[in-house]
């Protein structure tokens, strides 16, 4: 008789005796907690600590300032496994019900990428190579020893940008997590890639409350359109998962970002943000007791029978409260109200300008600093000149001659916009199907063109008959 074998997963629980403590600059606040929440979690989630004392006695009265520390110790044995370390922001006193208080704000080491902005531009680098040169630049005092190597190359520019989301980008484009230990050391790995083995959220031993623990598909987003900027024009590239779409209907999502100079670029970030969107994320959180082995991102044992849930859940943040003693733990993304109001501010500052009328799909961008866009055989008496371009002096026309860029849509309406001097004396045409005849079109038109011949071998042709006329930008768009 055929055997069948399946493997188990059979929780142990440990023997909790709890010790725990706190002190803020050195200073013991353990037995003068009211309260206290310190979290600790992915780097695209809000890490702030609150802490109220009894200061009845004034023992605190003005000994805590800006920048002390702030730390927080649990488990089950000797009590000396940091939880929590991070910078006090805010200490305030409060008199409330007769008591004297102070109510403590502080940040986890997270918010430091928020005070730095990085400017730097990467040509086919390792995502994990750029991190790296990021930290040596921009974090003294942080390590990368636990970041993984991520082999994926990109062309990414970051402009006056907080370290915290140039970091959130790299996440997207490598399907990575991060997360910030408390010796500042930065550990990066791909998402759902690690397993914990040593917690679980267990039904009848730990848990306390269990919510909402299941599949959302309002996150759901399968038509992603990255805008971007060349010199005043946008970049476009949209990304579909048709799959998705049959599934959950069309989700569309918009990301602008002008570093996104050029349409790879732009395309990268699409399918990427495509990728991790497209299905459904598990939404849900759960309260237990004090869980001191939980690690941020590593795949966690969530067990409870009435419901039929046996499954590793992915762990975006958690925090622990005393003096209750219990842990709040949040799968996926933590959907709060600030975070809510966020996403809808910057949906709002997308929404300000309208730079893609047409609804174009994909772009072709061209700037004149060097040739590599240029078909250099077929182009004739052009001057390549401070970063634009002219007819050569002396001759009557001269005729620029992009390169062919293979298109994964084929086009079949098109516009044109260029930034230049005297843009009268030129005249453009373009090309989708390379065995047929080439056709005119305007450039920054109020309408779009339809495309005769369509296709997927796209080329712009510029001719030039002025000696004024400059070209500094143009940017072909189709659909």
């Amino acid at each position: 008789m055929p055997r069948r074998i399946r493997q188990m997963y059979i929780w142990i629980p440990p023997d909790r005796t709890t010790k725990w403590s706190c002190t803020i600059a050195g200073i013991s606040v353990t037995n003068f907690i009211l309260f206290g929440d310190f979290p600790h979690g992915l780097i695209s989630e809000e890490l702030l600590c609150e802490i109220e004392l009894d200061n009845s006695g004034e023992d605190f009265t003005g000994k805590f300032q800006a920048r002390d520390e702030i730390i927080f110790k649990m488990d089950f044995s000797a009590g000396t496994t940091v939880q929590f370390k991070g910078e006090l922001e805010e200490s305030l006193p409060k008199d409330q019900d007769g008591q004297f208080k102070i109510a403590i704000k502080g940040a986890h080491f997270t918010a430091q990428f928020l005070d730095i902005n990085a400017s730097e531009e990467y040509t086919g680098a390792k995502i994990s190579d750029i991190r790296k040169d990021l930290i040596d630049k921009y974090l003294p005092g942080f390590t990368y020893t636990n970041i993984e190597e991520n082999e994926k190359t990109i062309d990414i520019t970051f402009v006056r940008l907080p370290l915290l989301d140039c970091f959130l980008k790299l996440d997207i484009e490598g399907d990575e997590d991060t997360f910030i230990d408390f010796d500042k050391d930065i550990h990066t790995f791909k998402r759902e890639s690690h397993n914990n083995d040593n917690e679980a959220v267990v039904w009848n031993d730990n848990l306390l409350d269990l919510r909402g623990l299941g599949k959302d598909s309002a996150e759901v987003r399968n038509k992603i359109q990255v805008l971007g900027e060349l010199d005043g024009l946008p970049v476009v590239y949209e990304s579909e998962d048709s799959s998705s779409q049959t599934t959950y209907r069309a989700k569309e999502k918009i990301v602008t970002d002008n570093a996104i100079t050029d349409e790879d670029q732009a395309k990268s970030l699409a399918d990427a943000e495509r990728d991790q969107l497209k299905n459904p994320k598990v939404q849900g959180s759960a309260d237990s007791l004090f869980m001191p082995k939980l690690i941020p991102g590593y795949m966690t044992h969530v067990i409870h029978p009435p419901q039929k849930i046996q499954a590793r859940y992915r762990p975006v943040k958690f925090v622990f409260h005393v003096p209750d003693e219990s842990t709040t733990i949040f799968f996926n993304q933590e959907r709060s109200i600030p975070k809510l109001f966020k996403d809808r501010i910057r949906k709002s500052q997308e929404q300000e300008k309208n730079v893609n009328p047409f609804k174009m799909k994909r772009s072709y961008l061209f700037s004149y600093n060097d040739e590599s866009k240029t078909d250099v055989a077929s182009t004739s008496n052009i001057t390549f000149e401070d970063g634009k371009i002219r007819k050569t002096p002396g001759t009557e026309t001269g005729t620029w001659i992009s390169n062919v860029k293979t298109s994964d849509l084929a086009a079949v309406s098109a516009s044109l916009e260029v930034i230049g001097e005297d843009l009268e004396g030129a005249t453009y045409e373009f090309q989708a199907d390379s065995q047929a005849d080439t056709q005119s079109i305007s450039s920054n038109a109020t309408s779009s063109t339809e495309v005769a011949n369509t296709g997927t071998q796209i080329k712009l042709i510029i001719k030039i008959t002025s000696d004024n006329t400059r070209i500094d930008t143009a940017g072909l768009y189709w659909k």
